[in-house]
């Protein structure tokens, strides 16, 4: 563009040959979803209204405690299986995101109602949970096409809100246990901590395709 500046129409143009990348690369990728992987990303989603009904409609915390505990372990089995079978595909990626939001928000919020945490804690991260949904649904509705990146920020959340729900869980259940109340705060913290790397990554993302709209 020899730096001069650029119309209206050329930013347009420049727009339009980004999405269709971005569309062209998505639809490349297969949305077939392998199906170990899948079985355990599936047994996650069962695993909400479980816990569930441990936690808030019949308290049965040491349920409730093993309950999370293998809803953790799936998020690890699916994406080891994945790896170690060589089947990881968009659509597997799709369903892990779609499972591991689904379990993460019904474990935080019945547990911050039923007294186990924190209720503004709890509320936070559902919170951050919930806006990451939003997002990807309105960008994935405008294009047409499902868009799920998952930035590493976005990964530690995760991460660390397994490790807070099975620590208050375990708190619950096992009250002589001191390491679960520990673990539990320090989980705490350092999710809400993760938070904030978690929304970088999303804005350094976001930052990247703006990037390439306005060259």
């Amino acid at each position: 563009m020899g730096g001069r500046k650029m119309n209206w129409k050329d930013r347009q143009e420049v727009a339009a040959r980004t999405l269709g990348d971005l569309l062209r690369r998505t639809r490349e990728m297969s949305l077939r979803v392998p199906v170990v992987p899948a079985i355990f990303s599936s047994l996650r989603i069962a695993a909400s209204p479980l816990l569930l009904f441990f936690v808030g409609i019949s308290p049965m915390p040491r349920a409730a405690f093993w309950t999370a505990l293998f809803a953790a372990f799936t998020d690890y089995a699916d994406g080891w299986f994945a790896r170690r079978l060589h089947c990881k595909t968009y659509g597997g990626k799709i369903l892990d995101f779609t499972a591991d939001k689904i379990f993460l928000m019904v474990a935080l919020l019945s547990m911050a109602s039923a007294g186990y945490m924190d209720a503004t804690v709890a509320g936070v991260i559902t919170g951050y949970h919930l806006l990451v949904i939003m997002a990807i649904t309105v960008v994935s509705w405008s294009l047409s096409t499902p868009v799920v990146p998952v930035p590493t920020g976005e990964r530690l959340v995760v991460t660390l809100s397994y490790v807070l729900v099975v620590s208050v869980a375990g708190a619950r259940a096992f009250p002589e246990k001191g390491i679960y109340s520990t673990l539990a705060w320090v989980g705490g913290v350092l999710t809400l901590v993760s938070l904030l790397l978690g929304a970088v990554g999303y804005l350094r993302l976001i930052r990247r395709i703006l990037g390439r709209y306005r060259r």
